[in-house]
């Protein structure tokens, strides 16, 4: 086998990265969530470590281990208490162990807020406890640091404590659409 692999990884330095190509990551994902909540099926493990680069920086939606198909009830009541991905986790999944699109929605604002912080881990420094108790007072993530305004309300409207009060997907690609529209204006 030859030392060269059209699959090498090659390392893209975010510092390299336009504001637009991290809001394309955005509705690159948006797509890709819209198609699997058209199918009825909730990921419940939406976040960065779960994305995908592919040709052409195409962010694509992988690790299905925790998504279930929600055809017959539209939502999916956890049982057990395995390990889960609290910090990436919707109000009503960490206080009510219920998983929707309207779930994923919320998580899908974790995943733009690390978008925009490079990786960051939300909540950083705090433990579970903390974090749901923060969250349960109406606490949220802060806006990150060169993150346009408009990039971060569309994050604060993902994370709405009722979960029909949240944008669906099609209508977060569209408002990430428009935001990258605007931004190429200036």
């Amino acid at each position: 086998m030859s030392g060269h692999s059209e699959y090498q990884n090659r390392p893209v330095h975010v510092s390299e990265l336009p504001m637009e190509q991290l809001i394309q990551f955005g509705i690159d994902v948006a797509a890709g969530m819209s198609h699997l909540a058209a199918m009825q099926c909730v990921h419940r493990d939406l976040a960065a470590r779960n994305i995908l680069l592919g040709e052409r920086l195409v962010a694509k939606v992988s690790d299905f281990g925790l998504s279930r198909d929600i055809f017959e009830s539209e939502e999916y009541v956890k049982s057990t208490m395995s390990k889960l991905p609290l910090r990436w986790m919707a109000y009503e999944s960490l206080f009510y162990s219920v998983y929707t699109t309207q779930s994923d929605i919320w998580s899908f604002g974790v995943l733009l807020w690390e978008i925009m912080t490079m990786g960051h881990l939300p909540y950083e420094g705090m433990r579970g406890k903390q974090m749901m108790d923060m969250i349960k007072d109406g606490g949220r993530l802060e806006q990150p640091l060169h993150c346009p305004d408009e990039l971060f309300a569309v994050m604060q409207d993902c994370w709405k404590t009722l979960p029909e009060d949240r944008p669906t997907f099609p209508q977060l690609k569209t408002n990430l659409d428009m935001i990258i529209q605007a931004h190429k204006m200036y």
